[in-house]
């Protein structure tokens, strides 16, 4: 089974988006399993193995996802205090349940931007 692409992680104040760099070629009967941690301090360089589930995407694009509700519910709202969150994610076929390497990414949130102009 092919390995899921790098992903685009936007965490912007109440932006929270997963979004794939490249799509499955075939993505029938496949299921993108993303996991998270929650915020972990600035000093936390790996903390991957603390993901837990928070999104299961049945065939997946590589249309940007909204993760935000799914992660506060699981984790809480990210903060400035612990703004590094990990994560892992894979793709699981339904039929044979065969699953594809794990891949790893992180981010870091960051308040949303002062908007318009005085």
């Amino acid at each position: 089974m092919e390995n899921p692409s790098t992903a685009t992680i936007v965490c912007q104040g109440d932006t929270f988006t997963f979004k794939l760099d490249q799509a499955l070629a075939d993505n029938g009967g496949n299921f993108l399993v993303i996991e998270a941690t929650e915020g972990q301090s600035n000093g936390v360089s790996r903390a991957h193995s603390k993901a837990s589930g928070i999104k299961l995407v049945e065939e997946p694009t590589d249309a940007a996802i909204d993760i935000h509700a799914d992660y506060v519910a699981k984790n809480g709202s990210p903060n400035a205090s612990a703004p590094k969150i990990f994560f892992r994610y894979y793709y699981v076929n339904s039929s044979p349940g065969e699953k594809s390497g794990t891949m790893l990414a992180e981010c870091k949130w960051t308040a949303a931007a002062a908007g318009g102009e005085p």
